[in-house]
């Protein structure tokens, strides 16, 4: 597990930022990375960006920068594995809007991360915002970073908390509550009425009490469950309202896309009310549903089924290759940001390096300006590293950088159609299979009437 905690830098940087990187705890300085700046002159690059903020009108609060703890349970991770999973935190975290530098200390039996940013964003120059709400979603990165990785997950996320064990049930897929609130979506997603639902959860096989307060028992559970010890979305009053919602939907029925809309199964809709008119509505929509569903079929030319499974896996592909391109974008538009920023920064320094030259005291000057030299060093050595050599003009790199956002923007579109196409794809595959049941049926039924007959006869 990952436990964190964040707390603001309000008077100097510079000692937290040597404190973080100190060789005795980092393996030499192997274990320290950074983002949108050098380790060595961070607190300068910090400075700077902040400055810019100033000059935005933005400067907001007098946070200097924000220390992040990121500490692993003892043998639960290696150091670099530590190091690479800070890095994705931040990552998610920062957005690539912030200058950071992590390090991983190993000089302790518990392995821990410290990342220290900067509290003004050198891309939008906002001031970074830290409260409950903030330490929460960082809770839920952290979390969602941990399970994937195959690590426990403790912090809290702002949900109503949970027993100890109930939350060890949970873990094991155990919960009586875990279950009965699937249970409930199930019968509230297929029924349209309170009586319905209630029917719905006997089906499913759950005892109900009717008191003061409506509960539950599943066939093997000892004790009821109150429908309000589920949280607040499962209270009876909330359960009503998305009943209610329900029947609007059965009146006018969700558009899956505008090709083709989902195959109307009655049985799972209606069990008491006005059941004539609403089959009468459903045949008469499925008729149509069938016809546009063959014709969707008939124009892309996939009427042969292995066509049609083809056609699915190049959606499929196509998205995914969609989601490269975007990770991609985003990877080229974080850098010429970066790019941007520096440049912008080494011109500033730039421009007091050549102000010495018409100064009187040049050597007065330079340890006046020591951070300035410095910084114009480390810049220089950044943006190399980044691959410039020679400096382009502010609205070459502005160019790039709209050309990027812009190719990011058509990707996204590109992405969301191909999810249409693919949910429109699954609707049609559905409606086959529904199509194909009810022939089933139908088919059994007539075969059943003309055995009737013919007994009836030779009787």
């Amino acid at each position: 597990m990952a436990y964190i905690k964040i707390f603001p830098i309000k008077v100097t940087d510079k000692k937290a930022l040597d404190y973080i990187t100190n060789p005795d705890k980092t393996d030499e300085k192997l274990l320290v990375s950074s983002f949108g700046c050098s380790p060595e002159t961070a607190d300068l690059e910090f400075a700077m960006t902040r400055e810019q903020t100033k000059k935005n009108g933005m400067d907001k609060g007098d946070n200097l920068a924000f220390h992040l703890i990121q500490s692993f349970k003892p043998g639960e991770a290696d150091a670099e594995t530590a190091h690479r999973l800070g890095q994705q935190f931040a990552d998610e975290v920062l957005k690539g809007k912030y200058e950071y530098v992590i390090s991983t200390h190993v000089d302790k039996n518990h392995i821990h991360n410290h990342i220290i940013f900067n509290a003004a964003s050198f891309v939008d120059h906002h001031k970074y915002v830290s409260n409950k709400r903030s330490y929460h979603k960082i809770c839920r990165i952290s979390n969602r970073i941990c399970h994937k990785n195959g690590l426990a997950t403790s912090m809290p996320t702002g949900e109503k908390s949970k027993s100890y064990k109930e939350n060890m049930e949970y873990h094991r897929g155990t919960s009586w509550k875990a279950k009965l609130r699937v249970a409930i979506d199930k019968a509230i997603w297929s029924s349209i009425n309170y009586e319905e639902f209630l029917q719905k959860m006997q089906l499913a096989g759950y005892e109900v009490r009717q008191g003061k307060h409506l509960s539950f028992r599943a066939p093997e559970q000892k004790n009821f469950t109150y429908m309000k010890s589920l949280g607040s979305y499962y209270s009876e009053e909330n359960v009503r309202i998305r009943l209610t919602k329900n029947r609007s939907k059965v009146k006018v029925p969700k558009h899956l896309s505008r090709e083709a809309r989902l195959y109307i199964n009655i049985s799972t809709y209606v069990t008491t009310g006005n059941r004539e008119g609403f089959e009468r509505w459903a045949k008469l929509n499925n008729l149509k549903e069938a016809a546009r569903t063959f014709n969707y079929l008939s124009e892309n030319n996939l009427l042969n089924y292995e066509d049609f499974q083809q056609h699915i896996s190049d959606i499929e592909a196509s998205v995914k290759a969609a989601d490269q391109r975007i990770a991609q974008i985003n990877n080229e538009l974080s850098t010429q940001k970066v790019i941007q920023k520096h440049c912008d920064s080494y011109r500033l320094c730039r421009k007091v390096i050549e102000d010495c030259k018409s100064a009187k005291n040049p050597k007065a000057y330079r340890t006046k300006h020591q951070a300035e030299y410095q910084l114009h060093d480390s810049l220089k050595k950044e943006l190399q590293d980044l691959g410039v050599t020679k400096i382009p003009i502010s609205e070459k790199i502005q160019k790039q950088i709209e050309n990027l956002e812009s190719k990011q923007a058509a990707t996204v579109r590109e992405k969301q159609e191909l999810k249409k196409k693919q949910k429109t794809l699954e609707v049609i595959q559905q409606n086959f299979i529904a199509l194909l049941d009810v022939r089933n049926i139908e088919s059994n039924l007539l075969q059943t009437k003309r055995k009737t007959t013919t007994i009836f006869r030779d009787e």
